[in-house]
């Protein structure tokens, strides 16, 4: 017989369905300048951001590794921001490994509340590519495009704390920022993982710093 959902999954398949809508065919989310969408589920504790841990990514595209690649780019540009520490990823495999868990499969929970206590992370961040490739402009220029979430989570409960989702293609910063398009699936994730990064400092994420 099919178990009943908790309380938990509820509030988290409503938050997938609510930020779905927000990118589907509908035009809430064109392909234009709108920033990264974030969603507060509940407050982050005090002080724990500047410690954190870059869970593996899952990987909801067609796009091989997409998942490794989102996660090695948004640990990258943590670092990069000189205001957090990052768990060592060696820390995070051997907890993974202990419980049998493969990069890509969805932990439960139970096992990510495991997982923080085994690696003592303050705070936990993972993420879900939900369309990554790499299509082609007007002028048939290579024209990357991604859709992903991140979300960071409360080590004792593993629960959403906040959820935030970002949609972009290498010609939005041609278009509207005057970057130059970026040709690369890895250039435009690292610059849309800055943008996350940004908007989660002006939302309060603490820094080590502070």
């Amino acid at each position: 017989m099919t178990q009943p959902m908790s309380l938990s999954q509820c509030k988290y398949f409503l938050s997938i369905l609510f930020l779905l809508a927000c990118v589907g065919c509908s035009p809430l989310m064109p392909w234009t300048d709108r920033g990264p969408m974030r969603r507060e589920m509940s407050p982050l504790p005090p002080g724990s951001g500047c410690r954190v841990a870059v869970l593996p990514f899952l990987n909801d595209s067609e796009f091989p590794h997409g998942g490794l690649i989102a996660q090695k780019v948004f640990a990258a540009q943590l670092l990069s921001s000189g205001e957090h520490v990052l768990t060592p990823e060696g820390d995070i495999v051997k907890a993974y490994q202990q419980l049998h868990l493969l990069p890509g499969a969805t932990p439960t929970l139970e096992q990510l509340r495991i997982v923080a206590d085994r690696i003592n992370a303050p705070l936990l961040l993972t993420g879900i590519v939900i369309e990554m490739r790499e299509g082609r402009s007007e002028h048939q220029t290579v024209n990357p495009q991604l859709i992903m979430q991140v979300e960071l989570r409360d080590p004792v409960s593993g629960e959403i704390l906040w959820t935030t989702l970002h949609r972009r293609k290498g010609t939005d910063y041609k278009k509207t920022m005057h970057f130059g398009t970026l040709h690369t699936v890895t250039g435009l994730c690292r610059q849309m993982a800055e943008e996350i990064i940004n908007l989660w400092h002006e939302k309060g994420l603490s820094q080590c710093n502070e």
